[in-house]
């Protein structure tokens, strides 16, 4: 599943050059945000996923055949790896139907609350899982939040580029800063891991 996820980036146009060391700063994340959310009512409903994603596979088809090659994907965040896992009837192009089936794959799984819409949480932590990694335990194609603590604490893992235990304001620069003071329930200017983890909980409404 951590394949699958990696393509919600292609959703964002490629804009960030995401690497799991080099996450989007929080502007940029709010930016990619606001530009799926057609309406403008801090939410992204299935409908605007599927416009933003449409407009990924187009601009993405160069010459225009409605499927992607290989060759159409340098720039994308779509590795060998996930293109073969979702060219499912392996003739080595990825039609729309079967980019759109894991975009909606996608949304299901970051639709953490069943909200059927995406927060701007659910979608910084689809961005921050996308890289960090994610396992699908009961294989039921959803976050659930005993998963997502498991995820979390690997990611706080990953992203504490200082291994000291603890994110510093720079580590988390993905994070909005009012999120950040938020979960910094201690006031020190940094995240513990608990911190970490209890904050993005609770923002979920998952404590």
């Amino acid at each position: 599943m951590k394949a699958r996820l990696l393509l919600v980036l292609g959703a964002l146009g490629g804009s960030f050059g995401v690497t799991a060391r080099a996450l989007p700063v929080a502007a940029e994340l709010k930016s990619a945000f606001a530009a799926i959310d057609a309406d403008h009512d801090s939410a992204i409903s299935l409908g605007e996923w599927e416009n933003a994603s449409f407009a990924l596979f187009r601009s993405a088809d160069r010459n225009n055949d409605n499927s992607l090659d290989p060759s159409e994907l340098g720039g994308t965040t779509i590795t060998q790896d996930t293109f073969l896992l979702i060219d499912e009837d392996h003739n080595g192009r990825l039609s729309i139907a079967e980019f759109m089936r894991l975009r909606r794959a996608v949304f299901t799984a970051a639709d953490i609350d069943r909200g059927d819409s995406l927060s701007l949480v659910e979608f910084e932590l689809l961005t921050l899982l996308a890289q960090t990694g994610w396992t699908d335990r009961n294989h039921n194609g959803r976050i659930e939040p005993s998963e997502l603590k498991a995820a979390l604490i690997q990611a706080f893992g990953q992203i504490d580029d200082n291994h000291d235990g603890f994110l510093s304001p720079t580590e988390a620069a993905y994070m909005p800063s009012e999120q950040f003071k938020l979960s910094d329930v201690d006031h020190d200017e940094r995240l513990s891991q608990d911190e970490f983890v209890t904050g993005y909980l609770k923002a979920l409404g998952a404590l």
